[in-house]
């Protein structure tokens, strides 16, 4: 018989509209797994775009994340913006850094999708080092959410206001950052281990905090 899973659920509220995400917990009895999923939400009437995190509370660790790296369309910080087919990815693992530095290799990316929306990718911190498990701490507990890439532009062209649009580069790694230069660009799902209420709460707050602007 599967065990009995209680449910919980916290309905954030944004412009009189409310949209929900929900906590199931099982039996701590029988499984200590926590999940709380923080649905991104759109609100057709207003274009407006609201992104969550997902963490998973799992005792078989293992360091995965996932998320969104590239917003395509997006103008960024540096003015440029990206095509959806820029990108080609060759299959091989890229590196996972810390904001950009090469001397802080957090793990590897493991996958690379794109959508609709951007390129996205899978990740795995390596638990062994310990600026990754630092790392780890703070996506969980909702402190950075931030993904940025390291590429080669190999081919754009000219856009109003100055807009370069990258039309074809060449990704060489990904970087956990605290201030993503394309808006939105973020981590989207997070395994941790250490199931526990306060990791729950600090990650609802973070959600919230999101859907709130």
């Amino acid at each position: 018989m599967s065990p009995r899973v209680q449910s919980w659920r916290f309905c954030p509220s944004l412009w009189g509209r409310l949209k929900c995400g929900s906590l199931e917990r099982s039996n701590p009895m029988t499984n200590d797994l926590v999940q709380l999923i923080a649905h991104e939400t759109r609100e057709a009437a207003h274009g407006d775009t609201l992104d969550c995190m997902e963490v998973r509370f799992d005792s078989a660790d293992d360091g995965s994340i996932e998320g969104l790296a590239v917003r395509f369309g997006v103008v960024d910080s540096y003015r440029t913006s990206f095509d959806r087919n820029a990108f080609a990815w060759e299959g091989r693992s890229l590196p996972l850094l810390w904001s950009h530095d090469r001397s802080q290799v957090l793990g590897s990316v493991r996958s690379i999708t794109t959508d609709g929306e951007g390129l996205r990718i899978k990740a795995r911190l390596n638990l062994d080092v310990a600026r990754a498990r630092e790392v780890r701490s703070m996506l969980a507990n909702g402190d950075i959410s931030g993904l940025s890439i390291g590429f080669q532009r190999l081919k754009d062209e000219a856009r109003s206001g100055g807009v370069r649009h990258i039309t074809k580069a060449a990704l060489r790694e990904v970087s956990i950052v605290a201030i993503p230069a394309v808006p939105g660009s973020r981590v989207t799902s997070v395994r941790s281990s250490g199931p526990d209420l306060s990791a729950f709460l600090s990650a609802s707050r973070a959600a919230s905090a999101t859907l709130k602007g």
